[in-house]
């Protein structure tokens, strides 16, 4: 009895309820993504142990530390969904999967388990897990090109959300879903074997375009002039290579002229580069995307500088799937890698009860309490961090589990001001106390003598609604400074003075990296503009590896409106970090 057996038999003996047809669905899926026995036996064992009927520890012993480590993250995956669905954000919790997770194999099991799940969906269930598929599991799958799974997910919603356009979109196409797969698997391996008689080594996937986009599109264009119903990609080494392939493309099938589109002369405004072309084969409309990795990860970013990072002793492998090349270049690049790309400036903290708690980085469990709930925050008595009681100061990592354990009245103090980082617990804190954060009148560094000049410190940038204090100067000047500057810290009391920052915009400096491309910096003033800053000066460099790094010197209302534009930056096409400097 091989392992695979092994594990089958341990979970019926475990669990007599567990779907083996189910689990053997999901095993195929799985082996044609070409994903190791850990990650297998993991996608069989996962549920026994989300019910409770086996243990790490058990698993580890019979099965190996990789593969419970697999099942664990699997879990996780679970309960972090369960728990936390209706309570934060679709896409927060969505970077949540991907900081909990140190390989790529839970996220491709779990999005091949709700494709699976989604055929056999129950009445009770219906509501909650097509809102799971869709806004969790199916951006997930095109996010990581997880092949035949993504479009699947996205057809099953569809079908269940508007059952009627599903049905007249189905009589439009007049193939069934195993037509049209099967209809595409012939034409990769006819595509893969012009290439081998070409010698030019390239990747080749497929798939047939889902019900959703064939309605959203039908918006746009009639059904006559679609011609992505069938879609191929072709991804080469180099960018030679896909005017190559374009040409032994053209040579075979009969090409449709005005749906050509060359977007590597002419990327789009978002940086997207690839050549569009659509052919006749038989009596079906066939459309082919030709790229490089290079172009066709830059789409997705985080993936993008996994490759820029191990490209240059790893080729691109043939044989191996998509899935698989994606897991190999994660181990190359760091397990860390991708889960840092997401995380940026929060991190994320749970509650016994596994509920997410957002925070900026260095948190304290008193930003945790008072997130929580107002109420706790004043009553904190004891704090735990991963069991253990921990200090209320201690600064929290990710993935941290907090405990709070309260008193019967508040125990709130004044100086838990010098210990928080979260505007809630700042403000709670504030109210509480009563401290006024209206305008103070300067305090001067000797009685009766006036002082000629307050400049803002160059070092620390500070702005409106920031905790300042002044530094006395020798020349009857006081330069504000951020209180937590770093350059302040070892300076005697008696050069330090209360004030208040009482201009209504402050000057600093924000850092970009980014992969550089057309119409990027457009994006970028335009958020600027959004945020009602002012550009007071810019300094770019393009590196030779493609990279763009951006120095803007800014002028803005406050520290808070800095925070959300920083946010906004990040989220554009292909900028890396938005930093404060």
């Amino acid at each position: 009895m091989n392992r695979e057996e092994n594990a089958l038999r341990f979970v019926k003996e475990r669990n007599e309820n567990e779907n083996i047809e189910k689990l053997e669905k999901i095993i195929t899926i799985l082996k044609q993504k070409q994903l190791e026995e850990e990650a297998i036996l993991a996608a069989i064992l996962q549920n026994t142990l989300y019910k409770n009927k086996t243990t790490y520890e058990e698993i580890k012993e019979k099965y190996g530390e990789k593969t419970a480590q697999i099942t664990k993250e699997c879990v996780n995956i679970e309960e972090i969904i369960e728990t936390n669905i209706n309570k934060i954000d679709n896409t927060t919790l969505s970077e949540l999967i991907t900081t909990i997770t140190t390989t790529l194999e839970p996220i491709i099991i779990k999005v091949t388990e709700c494709a699976i799940n989604l055929r056999e969906i129950n009445e009770e269930e219906k509501e909650q897990k097509i809102k799971i598929a869709e806004n969790i599991y199916s951006p997930l799958a095109i996010k990581y090109g997880i092949s035949g799974v993504d479009w699947q997910i996205q057809d099953y919603v569809f079908k269940q959300q508007n059952p009627q356009a599903y049905q007249k979109i189905k009589k439009m196409v007049k193939k069934s879903r195993k037509e049209r797969e099967e209809l595409i698997l012939q034409i990769q391996k006819e595509v893969e074997k012009l290439f081998e008689k070409e010698k030019i080594k390239i990747k080749v996937h497929g798939r047939p375009k889902n019900f959703k986009s064939i309605y959203e599109k039908l918006k746009r264009v009639s059904f006559n002039q679609m011609y992505d119903l069938y879609g191929i990609r072709i991804i080469c080494e180099k960018e030679k290579q896909c005017y190559e392939a374009l040409g032994i493309v053209h040579s075979k099938y009969e090409i449709i002229q005005e749906a050509f589109d060359d977007y590597i002369a002419k990327p789009k405004s978002n940086g997207y580069q690839s050549i569009h072309t659509a052919v006749i084969r038989n009596k079906d409309i066939i459309e082919f995307q030709i790229r490089t990795w290079e172009q066709h990860l830059r789409i997705e970013s985080s993936l993008y500088w996994q490759y820029k990072r191990v490209k240059k002793f790893k080729e691109l492998e043939k044989e191996i799937s998509w899935e698989r090349q994606l897991i190999e270049w994660q181990k190359s690049a760091g397990e860390d890698t991708f889960k840092k790309r997401n995380l940026g400036k929060k991190i994320f903290a749970f509650t016994p009860k596994n509920e997410a708690i957002v925070l900026p980085q260095e948190a304290t469990p008193i930003d945790f309490a008072f997130a929580v709930h107002t109420e706790i925050g004043k009553k904190i008595f004891k704090t735990k961090i991963n069991g253990e009681i921990a200090p209320i100061e201690t600064k929290l990592k990710n993935l941290d589990k907090v405990e709070i354990i309260t008193a019967a009245k508040p125990t709130i103090q004044k100086n838990w001001l010098n210990y928080v980082v979260s505007e809630k617990a700042k403000s709670k804190i504030k109210n509480y106390f009563k401290i006024k954060t209206s305008p103070k009148k300067t305090t001067t560094p000797q009685k009766g003598q006036s002082i000629k000049k307050i400049k803002m410190a160059e070092c620390c940038h500070p702005l409106p609604g920031e905790d300042v204090i002044g530094v006395k100067t020798t020349k009857r000047k006081i330069i504000i400074h951020k209180k937590d500057c770093k350059n302040i810290q070892l300076l005697p009391k008696n050069k330090l003075v209360d004030i208040a920052f009482e201009k209504e915009k402050g000057t600093t400096e924000i850092k970009i990296t980014a992969i550089e491309r057309a119409g990027l910096l457009g994006e970028i003033l335009t958020e600027i503009k959004k945020s009602g800053a002012i550009l007071k000066s810019t300094n770019f460099k393009i590196k030779k590896t493609g990279y763009l790094e951006a120095i803007l010197k800014i002028e803005i209302s406050s520290y808070q409106k800095l925070e959300k534009l920083l946010e906004k930056i990040e989220k554009i096409p292909s900028i890396q970090q938005a930093e404060r400097i």
